[in-house]
């Protein structure tokens, strides 16, 4: 049988007939093109999870959710593939509309908000891929000779290949879509920053004074104590309480009394400001509070304001160990009853590292004479309809206090009260918990928004309110060193000038940071005149190093390197205030040289394990002398041994790991600093903003990242602030922040006992130690040549955060926890 040559040919001139044939280039061209969106957007591997995790799915379950998108493209290529069959010369019209139906999938995903749409747009944009076999058929029936055949097939899928390649490189990270995040679980769901416009808060609400062991458990706690009942004043309903009912959930109530969350919210409840309170009184008042069966609510607010009520601890204090709100795992709900035992007020607040509080809308039981009651529901004093004020000074979504710490709303600027990006929820009653007395006194279904009267908060109170927006606004790292360049300014006066923008005078900052470094000093100064060896409040048992560490820095041992004793700022007059810290009386100390002489002593045998007849023979004891490293270490571990007794320290981003910057501070005054003041401001306004950096980006809660979301970022932030005191350029800092946060990730929160003091404390000094060598690295180092940004560690962060099993993260169910023999009552940490 003979063919023809031009079905069977072989040949060269076959070859260069298809490469110059323009049908073929057309088809090269639209599959090269169409291939460009498959490289990412159906790529599994790729890019296809984070698009569907924008709609607020888990990793997990953004895999899983894919599956629709094969089943849509499997339904097209059967319909298609039929009418190709069935109708003659129809193909490219398929083609066509199979890509007209992916332009319309990805214009939803795009621009609409609800997540089911977005992902019926996702399954309809993945359509485009049932061209493929399509165009395959093209060839089969329009090119003839097998010699083009073969070369049109294998030149459409070099090009299929080039366009998965090039595809994914549109995917850039600063044109990242950011999408509005729903909750996937009600249980399960954490509050994240990282779709804020920018990154910037004041560096006063990120170092703020509080008291020890916890800025999550006992600053927090505290604070929203004062926060509600401040509320209640608001609300004009503070005179009406009779009864109140307070309920911690998830790890404030795994942690026990051992971590003073209950005496520090119940002293919040009497209006104790946590930044003066005397630390000696809070466990005094606890105590009298639980034998004495009293609570002064607002005890300490202005004109008589505050009101003294009954209060069971074993009744009115409930441990809901099993449970926990849904927007984070430290949740508090705190209720208000009257006499007759109808329910005032109830609110639900979050204390979410740092010291930080979320403050959920206070929702409150509209009297019956009330002419926002209808004439029917007001002659029923039965039914509990709750309404959330509708006022100016109340949130308008659960996120509002997250950016200040002020007990009132009024005293923050607007732009620090809520990002202009934040959505607030669509019902923000369904985040409250009820508590069990008033489900049974109610006629109503409080669950349903119809029947229960529960209305969202004022959504423009917030908006209303005079915004005053950070001059230079940053969101990352690259942004901050952007406008540090263009501006000629360095980090440090970069967020000074963002400081006045918020409302701060010079004076006003100047004299906060100074007060802020004098807390450090004196948390330093407070631990290393303690008795030595002295024992630590808890279980645990543990004895104070710190004196002893300064006492051997002090005695001589290194001449050249005795502290100096430095004055900042003007000497404050002492308070004869009695809730002033015992701590704060001792302004006027200092920390100076013990001079000693040489003597004669009593020789002592050395101390040494091991033969003398061995070959051999044992080493003398001896210890390396490293000053500096040394003087870290009494440092940081002086502030954690006060932070651990429940002292006053500065939240540095958290009191878990509130030693490594006063430590890396105290020793750049002491031996490196000629100018001591700008020193302190250099250092504490480029670590701040490092910080913002973490808060926006990642996360300074263990409960949520472990112990490197604390000891990790403090490293980092005292690295960067250590090399702008040594002149170094914004390049560099964030090349030492990076360094300092690198080589701790994955650290994990594990502490012994649940109590806040090993491996804590010894971590602060190690951080310290950390946070210098990083600096120095990068000083080292040559600026820009570096792989790994600043931006790039804190993406790392956030990731492995989420991939950490929860035994890691402030549980103290593994790790050291467990493995060290001991028992303690207490099963979760706090750092």
């Amino acid at each position: 049988m003979r063919l023809d040559s031009h079905i069977i040919g072989a040949d060269a001139k076959s070859t260069v007939d298809a490469l110059t044939d323009p049908q073929l280039w057309l088809l090269v061209l639209y599959t090269a093109s169409v291939n460009l969106a498959n490289g990412g957007l159906t790529s599994i591997s790729q890019f296809g999870a984070l698009v569907t995790a924008g709609s607020g799915f888990s990793n997990l379950k953004a895999l899983l959710v894919q599956m629709p998108v094969g089943v849509a493209q499997l339904v097209f290529l059967i319909l298609t593939s039929g009418l190709a069959s069935l109708i003659p010369s129809a193909r490219l019209v398929i083609m066509i509309f199979n890509t007209l139906t992916s332009m319309t999938g990805i214009i939803m995903v795009y621009g609409c908000e609800g997540r089911a749409t977005r992902m019926a747009g996702l399954c309809l944009g993945s359509v485009f891929a049932v061209n493929v076999p399509l165009s395959l058929s093209l060839i089969s029936s329009n090119v003839g000779s097998f010699t083009k055949r073969s070369v049109t097939n294998a030149t459409l899928f070099v090009a299929y290949c080039v366009g998965n390649i090039i595809g994914p490189q549109f995917y850039l990270a600063s044109q990242r879509p950011r999408y509005q995040q729903y909750p996937e679980d009600e249980d399960a769901g954490t509050y994240s920053e990282a779709d804020h416009e920018h990154a910037v808060i004041s560096t006063f609400d990120l170092f703020s004074i509080g008291i020890g062991p916890s800025s999550s458990h006992t600053v927090g706690p505290m604070r929203a104590g004062n926060i509600f009942v401040a509320d209640l004043v608001e609300a004009n309903l503070l005179h009406r309480v009779n009864r109140i009912r307070v309920a911690i959930f998830g790890s404030l109530a795994l942690t026990g009394e051992g971590h003073m969350t209950p005496s520090a919210l119940l002293l919040g409840l009497e209006s104790a400001d946590v930044e003066t309170v005397d630390t000696s009184y809070v466990p005094k008042r606890f105590e009298a509070i639980k034998t004495g069966g009293k609570l002064f609510l607002g005890n300490t607010l202005p004109g008589d304001k505050g009101k003294e009520i009954n209060f069971d601890y074993e009744r009115d204090f409930v441990w809901e160990w099993s449970r926990k709100l849904p927007l984070h795992s430290n949740g508090m709900c705190l209720s208000v009853f009257d006499a007759e035992g109808n329910m005032l007020a109830t609110n639900n607040l979050y204390s979410v590292g740092g010291g930080f509080v979320v403050n959920g809308a206070l929702s409150i039981n509209v009297p019956p004479n009330s002419n926002a009651q209808d004439s029917s529901n007001s002659s029923s004093r039965e039914s509990q309809d709750f309404a959330t004020r509708e006022s100016g000074h109340h949130p308008a979504d659960l996120t509002e206090n997250m950016y200040y710490k002020e007990i009132h709303r009024a005293d923050a600027a607007g732009d620090r009260r809520a990002g202009s990006e934040i959505k607030s929820p669509n019902d923000t009653s369904a985040m409250s918990i009820s508590p069990p007395e008033t489900q049974s006194k109610s006629t109503v279904d409080t669950s349903s928004p119809e029947t229960s009267g529960i209305t969202s908060a004022d959504t423009s109170s917030a908006r209303t309110t005079a915004s005053n927006p950070p001059h230079y606004p940053f969101r990352d790292a690259a942004s901050l060193i952007h406008l540090c360049r263009k501006n000629n300014l360095t980090i440090a006066q970069l967020v000074y000038e963002n400081e006045k923008s918020l409302g701060y005078s010079e004076g006003e900052i100047y004299q906060k940071i100074l007060r802020i470094w004098q807390v450090m000093d004196e948390s330093i100064l407070e631990s290393v005149q303690a008795e030595p060896d002295s024992i630590l409040p808890g279980s645990l048992k543990l004895r104070r190093r710190a004196p002893a560490l300064y006492k051997r820095l002090t005695r001589g041992l290194y001449p050249s390197h005795t502290p100096r004793t430095q004055k900042l700022g003007h000497e404050e007059h002492s308070s004869s205030n009695t809730t002033e810290s015992s701590s704060a009386k001792s302004k006027t100390k200092v920390l100076t040289r013990t001079e000693t002489g040489i003597g004669i002593s009593k020789r002592r045998l050395p101390r040494v394990h091991g033969s003398f007849e061995h070959p051999i023979a044992p080493p003398p004891y001896r210890r390396a002398t490293f000053p500096d490293m040394d003087y870290l270490n009494a440092c940081a571990i002086a502030v954690n041994e006060t932070n651990a007794a429940g002292g006053r320290v500065v939240t540095a981003p958290t009191n878990g790991a509130a030693g490594i910057i006063p430590a890396v501070l105290k020793y750049t005054l002491e031996f490196i600093s000629d100018d001591p003041e700008r020193d302190v401001l250099t250092f504490l306004l480029t670590a701040a903003a490092i910080g913002m950096l973490y808060k926006r980006g990642a996360t300074i809660s263990a409960a949520e990242g472990g112990c490197m979301a604390e000891v990790g970022v403090a490293c980092s932030m005292a690295a960067g602030a250590f090399a702008a005191c040594m002149g170094a350029s914004p390049e560099a800092i964030e090349q030492a922040a990076e360094i300092g946060i690198e080589h701790n990730l994955g650290l994990t929160c594990d502490p012994i006992g649940g109590l806040v003091q090993a491996p804590c404390i010894e971590r602060n000094a190690l951080g310290a130690i950390k946070a210098i060598s990083s600096a120095n690295l990068a000083l080292s180092s040559e600026t820009g040549t570096q792989k790994v940004r600043l931006d790039d560690a804190i993406r790392a962060m956030r990731v492995t955060a989420k991939g950490m099993r929860n035994e890691f993260k402030e549980t103290s169910l593994s790790g050291l926890a467990t493995s060290v023999s001991i028992h303690i009552p207490v099963s979760v940490p706090d750092c």
